[in-house]
């Protein structure tokens, strides 16, 4: 089995987790910036105001038009990370389906890339666009006052890349053999831990700089298990 046929099997996987995260979103997302429009309608919010009152710009800019479709990708970002963690890795520990695979004319290295290759590829496809014409939405002049920062931007595809890290957190705490009581939950654990440091960092440069730390940690540590193993 060649990796273009693995990456299209584990892709055809992915599938309906990918459709739902993008339906869903673009559902919430939607909902979420049309609240905002109501609410940040001058006829209705600025009601109270007399003609010709100086507004200042902290009653545009109080708190951030994608504030709630940023936490909704956020979320749904770590969901998706799990839920394609758990397909990817646990139920072939529950149902006994490794063998099945890893006994074909494969190469173990073959297999794990062909699975973090569509989980990327899913993350990318499912949020991704759905992501930046909600951002391009929200950055339309004559519906907002105030245009969102591309900083705004970028944090959405960090959220993007925690659900990754998730992901990764999850594949590992299932290829591990230890117990749960002691050290085979670590990746989940490493995985919160990155989200706690990303967040509490207030450059991008620094939060980029983490993930990818975090992730090569993460990608060594599957490899090398899952090379290792005995299934």
């Amino acid at each position: 089995m060649r990796f273009s046929a693995l990456l299209k099997k584990e892709l055809r996987e992915c599938l309906p987790w990918m459709l739902l995260a993008a339906i869903v979103f673009l559902a919430l997302g939607v909902f979420c910036l049309r609240e905002e429009v109501r609410y940040r309608n001058p006829s209705w919010h600025y009601s109270n105001l007399s003609p010709g009152t100086f507004v200042g710009s902290s009653l545009f800019t109080y708190r951030s038009i994608l504030g709630g479709t940023g936490t909704l990708l956020l979320l749904l970002s770590i969901g998706l990370g799990l839920v394609l963690g758990v397909r990817h890795f646990w139920i072939p520990n529950f149902t006994r389906t490794w063998l099945f695979l890893l006994h074909r004319s494969i190469s173990r290295n073959t297999i794990l890339a062909a699975k973090l290759t569509a989980t990327m590829i899913a993350f990318i496809i499912s949020l991704g666009p759905v992501w930046i014409g909600l951002y391009r939405y929200a950055c339309r002049p004559e519906i907002f006052p105030i245009p969102q920062t591309p900083r705004v931007f970028i944090e959405g595809w960090i959220f993007i890349m925690l659900g990754f890290i998730t992901y990764l957190g999850t594949a590992l705490s299932s290829l591990s053999q230890a117990k749960w009581y002691t050290t085979k939950i670590f990746g989940l654990l490493f995985a919160g831990f990155i989200m706690i440091t990303t967040f509490s960092q207030s450059s991008l440069v620094w939060a980029f700089t983490v993930i990818a730390v975090s992730a090569a940690i993460l990608l060594s540590r599957i490899f090398d298990t899952f090379l290792r193993r005995e299934f």
